[in-house]
């Protein structure tokens, strides 16, 4: 019988093989044009408000009793480790490292310096194993989570996207999953890689078939796609966060963790997924199949 027991990352829990128990939120701080930045050197952050806004995502998070990780984002090697050397300072792992590739790099060579090991965050993400470098850092520091994203088009379907990772490589006689096996990587989660509504469809398509024929973990940004309408923070005109919370209800009943963007979405984020969950488990619970009549 495969194993499909959830991954564990201290305390948090990320199921795999099923949905049955909630996804993860992932919240990104210090993602490229972020207010808490300085915008001349992005080494230069609001802490004050950095913290805030930690604290409000752990805070929702605990009310809603939701497991939840933060992102590390950053652009440059020395802003990565700034943002890092803040978040260690005043917070636990894990985590999840983002941004760049170079920022990454340079984030994996401070945390072995700190002492963090490479079971206490994921690295977030790879596409494809035709950067040497990237290889030789993910061996030489023996990363042990990996979030694969998957690149394509806005119509490419779920079979396509399965192929993706399971099709092998005629250069190196193996399939991305296999190829990252054999690196030693024993964690891998796979991310859809949102560009926009239509693509979300086959996405969440996708995420049940791998989730039930691979075993792995599965989830997405479902809420990419909003970047094409003005931020309600730029123009109160545009009010995405409603668009967001009516994504966030259907990504969450088919995900094992979602990346829903900027930390400051946290709100209506944690919000529509608890109540979302909730309404999935009245429709479990009294046998009714409501998706199914589509």
């Amino acid at each position: 019988m495969t194993d499909c027991s959830p991954y564990l990352y201290g305390n948090i829990k990320l199921g795999r093989g099923n949905f049955e128990l909630p996804p993860i939120l992932i919240g990104t701080l210090f993602y490229q044009g972020q207010t808490l930045i300085d915008r001349k050197n992005e080494e230069i952050f609001n802490e004050e408000k950095a913290k805030k806004r930690i604290l409000t995502h752990k805070s929702l998070a605990k009310k809603y009793n939701l497991p939840d990780l933060i992102e590390i984002s950053g652009t440059t090697p020395k802003a990565m480790i700034k943002y890092l050397e803040f978040y260690l300072d005043h917070f636990e792992t894990p985590f999840v490292l983002g941004g760049t590739f170079d920022a990454r790099v340079a984030g994996i060579e401070y945390l072995r310096e700190r002492g963090i090991k490479p079971q206490e965050y994921v690295y977030n993400a790879i596409s494809n194993l035709k950067n040497k470098k990237e290889i030789e850092i993910l061996q030489k520091y023996k990363i042990n989570s990996v979030v694969v994203l998957i690149l394509g088009s806005e119509n490419m379907a779920s079979t396509q996207r399965y192929a993706y990772i399971t099709e092998k490589n005629e250069s190196t006689n193996n399939n991305l999953l296999e190829g990252l096996n054999n690196l030693g990587i024993e964690k891998i989660w796979i991310d859809g890689g949102v560009i926009t509504l239509e693509s979300l469809a086959h996405i969440l398509e996708t995420q049940q078939l791998i989730c039930t024929s691979l075993k792995l973990p599965v989830g997405t940004a479902p809420n990419l796609f909003l970047f094409k309408y003005s931020s309600p923070r730029l123009n109160v005109k545009f009010h995405t966060r409603y668009r967001r919370a009516s994504i966030m209800f259907i990504a969450s009943w088919f995900s094992n963790f979602i990346f829903y963007g900027a930390i400051e979405d946290a709100k209506e984020s944690f919000a529509s997924t608890y109540q979302a969950l909730e309404f999935k488990n009245i429709l479990k619970n009294k046998n009714i199949k409501l998706l199914d009549k589509l």
